[in-house]
């Protein structure tokens, strides 16, 4: 038998507890009271500057029937930093908002029609508002209201928190897939309720299409009481042809690219450059240009115009103002190879696995040497003369893997090294630094972190960047770095300097790569010094034994020695003679004197030159010395190698000197005149040379009297030289990117420079130029161990040439150079770049006399007759919005009447509703 069951202890329902709709109330009330809704406050707005300030958007997820929603909050920020709190004397009644006065705004009624990503939110553009919050699903694209439910339970929370917190800001609800733009949405005031509506018809009534039928449907929409006539503001959107221009590829030293040419609808333009760049240009044959003709009525009264299907008002001829806005699409090569380039920052693999363990040519095995020939090797052999001939250079490019003949790769090295390939060396270095002489700009190649134009370095890392994107990708581009560092092994193993590189010791203003190569011609430098030192030594000392044995063949069997005249040759003469015998001596130091030894004058030795060092060796010693610490005999003996040089080479031109004497000439400020205690005038070492313990007089302490010719070489160049040619043959493609990444984007801006230059429009782009020099100079000169960050840069750029393509396009727009002038497009183009490209063709003003005035007439004669060709079927779109404001005057009768608003977008025979009535709320 079944058992009873009580059904009282089952579907009992917790009526005390909250519901999900109150939670919800609750959560969204906290966000409105956190963001302010509750103050109204704001300054009138300027026109059109809804469309340009900047916004301040803040959003917060809450969760709802297990969705969760996003809750936004937008703000515009108006360039006006004046306040006016709406309800305080002087200011509006308080039955109006901000939001009222949006609606009402005539001059914020049409945005550009070219939109992008950037844009304001479309609630701005629709109803004009510059505070809203919106409610939508975290993920609308998937997960979006669908029901009419779903609407009403956000809405009704929407509209009893917007009363609960006294909310001015409109809150909106967004509806159905996010790509159809619907929102549902309410304002409230504290007499006034505004509901926002939005609907849409893909097949229109016939009479919805023009203004007699939207304002009767307006008109119904409205109370009896609203009597006065409604303003009207119109907008009428035509298109024309879009321009192409070809302007095929180019890539140096790939002539199968660079004559390439697709046949495309449009006309064949050549980029003229004026000096070559190793670096691609030209635009992807799907560039093109859309041009956009806007004309506007801002303000008319409903009965003034007319328009329905069988005539109407709104003409392009009739229009009070017109505007043509260009959308470009162009694709530039070079900006595309660079940002191409870019990826290779993330590659670590090594050099080596791309070409080869031995790609620098340098033999590891017995092919070339027998190991045991170094046990058995004469020491005496005779010493290799170096070959002052220029080196064979068969084999330098082969056994290189690579996408690249050999061939090919020769004429990439006879590019970087042309002095070493003069058979087809196309272009050689210049003799004085290349610098760019243009009158808008003064530019300073020392002000960027990378290496004088046209450079080595320069050349190099444009080849590579090329070569990345157009000849083989990362092979290709690992196979000319192997090359590269080959070259500059047989340049070092016959003593031949580095060409296109400056002059002097390694620059820290320049780049690391171009520190290395200058590092590498300091070697040579030093080691052609050397080898001619060591020839005159041997001649020298040629003479000397051929001077000996000719006095050997005149003298007598007997010989005999006077000891009291000791000779350089003989070791009987004691070792304190020895020591007093001056070595090294430069020149005399004006007419000083020893201070011990008045008689003798203080000579200045000959001393070895200072060391050089790159960038990244001072840093490294920077390091120890910071782990060391300043108490640290190895940083002592860090600091002063170079110190204790000086002073032995002044201790052996100086025999009778002391340190006094040395001080003298290495630092007169430590040499002080005073006054002693009789009121004489004397001189005396400065208290950080006379501190006990003194760095300076421990190391004259150990300084032993010995020349330059007999002291240890302060800097090793044969050492050095290997050491910047190891590291070059070391550094895998993403260091090798970081070395050669600012001295590519230096050439492409002086690329770009020679374009705008040859094209007579280097004034246009000046200011946008300089900003993205800035802009390199900064991130080349960032302190960071990271690669730089470039993808900004790199977007300004790609912006730039875009502004090019533009330009030439609206140059074949124009009528160039038949129907108009170089001087007005600059002047009409320049417009375009201030205005967010658009440029105003009519705008007429009615004077005393009732005449009407057309800026820019050429450009409209010249479009005109386009547009008339075949107007119907140009108009794209057709903007109509109605405004029906209260009479202020009910408002002291105790009639609260709001404005109303409605925005017809008309495109083809599709029609969207955007309304926004206001209704009173005194007696509800």
């Amino acid at each position: 038998m079944a058992e009873e069951i009580d059904d009282n202890d089952f579907y009992r329902e917790n009526f005390s507890a909250d519901s999900d709709w109150e939670v919800f109330n609750a959560q969204l009330g906290e966000l409105l009271q956190k963001w302010e809704v509750a103050v109204d406050v704001g300054v009138p707005l300027q026109p059109e500057e809804l469309f340009h300030c900047k916004w301040h958007v803040e959003s917060q997820t809450l969760d709802m029937l297990r969705n969760s929603i996003a809750v936004d909050y937008y703000e515009a920020q108006p360039t006006n930093t004046a306040t006016v709190v709406v309800g305080e004397e002087g200011g509006t009644c308080l039955q109006r908002t901000n939001c009222h006065h949006d609606l009402m705004c005539i001059w914020n009624s049409f945005g550009p029609p070219i939109r992008n990503s950037s844009e304001l939110h479309t609630l701005a553009r629709i109803y004009g508002l510059r505070r809203f919050v919106l409610l939508h699903p975290v993920n609308a694209a998937s997960n979006y209201m669908k029901s009419t439910s779903e609407f009403n339970f956000f809405l009704s929370a929407a509209t009893v928190v917007a009363a609960e917190v006294s909310s001015v800001v409109p809150i909106f609800v967004q509806l159905y897939d996010p790509k159809w733009n619907f929102y549902t949405g309410v304002a409230l005031a504290p007499a006034l309720r505004t509901n926002f509506r939005l609907i849409g018809l893909e097949q229109a009534p016939l009479e919805c299409r023009y203004l007699t039928g939207l304002v009767t449907l307006f008109r119904d929409k409205l109370p009896s009481a609203y009597t006065q006539e409604a303003k009207v503001s119109v907008r009428t959107t035509y298109t024309l042809d879009a321009v192409r221009i070809r302007m095929p590829l180019y890539v140096p030293f790939d002539h199968g690219l660079s004559s390439e040419d697709i046949a495309i609808d449009g006309d064949v333009e050549q980029l003229d450059v004026q000096h070559f760049y190793a670096l691609p240009h030209g635009y992807a044959p799907e560039s093109s240009t859309e041009s956009y003709l806007v004309y506007t009525w801002p303000e008319l009264s409903e009965t003034v115009a007319f328009d329905s299907e069988q005539r109407t008002d709104f003409l392009p001829s009739k229009a009070p103002l017109g505007k043509i806005y260009l959308s470009v699409e162009a694709f530039s090569y070079l900006s595309c190879c660079l940002q191409d380039y870019q990826a290779v920052g993330k590659v670590v693999r090594s050099l080596e696995s791309y070409v080869g363990r031995n790609f620098s040519g340098i033999s590891s095995g017995a092919e070339r040497t027998n190991p045991l020939d170094k046990l058995t090797e004469h020491k005496l052999t005779a010493r290799r003369e170096r070959n002052y001939e220029l080196p064979s250079q068969a084999g330098l490019t082969k056994r290189l893997p690579g996408p690249m003949t050999e061939s090919e790769l020769t004429e990439l090295l006879a590019y970087l090294f042309p002095d070493m390939h003069p058979e087809m060396a196309l272009f050689p270095y210049a003799k004085q630094s290349f610098k760019e002489k243009l009158s808008f700009l003064q530019f300073d190649p020392m002000s960027i972190k990378s290496a004088v134009a046209d450079s080595l370095v320069c050349r190099l890392s444009c080849l590579l960047a090329t070569c990345h994107a157009h000849l083989g990708s990362l092979e290709g581009m690992a196979q000319l770095w192997a090359a590269f560092t080959r070259q500059l092994r047989l340049l070092w193993d016959n003593s031949l300097s580095v060409p296109g590189v400056a002059p002097g010791f390694p620059d820290t203003r320049t780049c690391l790569l171009h520190q290395k190569l200058q590092m590498l011609n300091v070697c040579v430098e030093r080691r052609l010094q050397r080898e001619a030192l060591g020839k005159r030594k041997q001649q020298q000392q040629k003479v000397v034994e051929e001077q000996l044995l000719t006095d050997e063949d005149e003298e007598d069997d007997a010989e005999f020695y006077d000891c009291d005249e000791p000779t350089s040759a003989s070791g009987s003469p004691t070792k304190a003679v020895l020591s007093l015998k001056p070595e090294g001596r430069l020149k005399r130091l004006g007419q000083e004197r020893l201070l011990d030894e008045p008689e003798e004058f203080l000579y200045i030795p000959e001393t070895q030159e200072p060391v050089p060092k790159t960038e990244d060796q001072l840093q490294d010693d920077a390091e120890v010395m910071l782990k060391l610490g300043p108490g640290s005999g190895l940083s002592t003996q860090m600091m002063c190698t170079s110190l204790l040089s000086d002073m032995e080479a002044f201790k052996a031109a100086n025999p009778r000197g002391k340190m006094e004497d040395f001080i003298r000439w290495y630092s007169p400020k430590d040499w002080e005149q005073v006054q002693n205690d009789s009121g004489e005038t004397v001189h005396q070492l400065s208290v950080r040379m006379t501190t006990e313990g003194n760095t300076w007089q421990k190391v004259w302490q150990q300084a032993q009297p010995t020349p330059v010719a007999r002291q240890r070489r302060l800097f090793d160049d044969t050492n050095e030289a290997l050491k910047v040619l190891h590291y070059l043959e070391t550094r895998n493609m993403s260091e090798i990117y970081g070395l050669t990444i600012i001295p590519t984007l230096h050439t492409a801006i002086l690329k770009l420079i020679d374009i705008y230059s040859n094209a007579h429009v280097e004034d246009l782009f000046s200011s946008h130029i300089e900003q993205l020099l800035n802009d390199l100079c900064r991130v080349s000169r960032a302190h960071t161990n990271e690669l730089p960050n470039v993808r900004n840069l790199l977007e300004d750029l790609a912006e730039l040439e875009r502004r090019f393509y533009q330009f030439k396009c609206f140059e074949r727009l124009a009528g160039y150079p038949k129907c108009s002038s170089l001087a007005e497009i600059k002047r009409q183009f320049e417009e375009i770049l201030k205005n967010e490209n658009s440029c105003t063709i009519v705008d007429k003003k009615r004077g005393a006399a009732g005449d009407v005035l057309c800026s820019s007439g050429s450009l409209y004669d010249i479009l005109s007759p386009k547009l008339e060709e075949d107007i119907s079927n140009r108009l794209i779109s057709k903007d109509y919005v109605l405004r029906l404001d209260g009479d202020t005057k009910s408002t002291e009768k105790g009639l609260y009447m709001g404005p109303q608003f409605m925005r017809a977008i008309v495109t083809g025979d599709k029609l969207r509703l955007c309304g926004a009535f206001t209704e009173s709320t005194t007696f509800v």
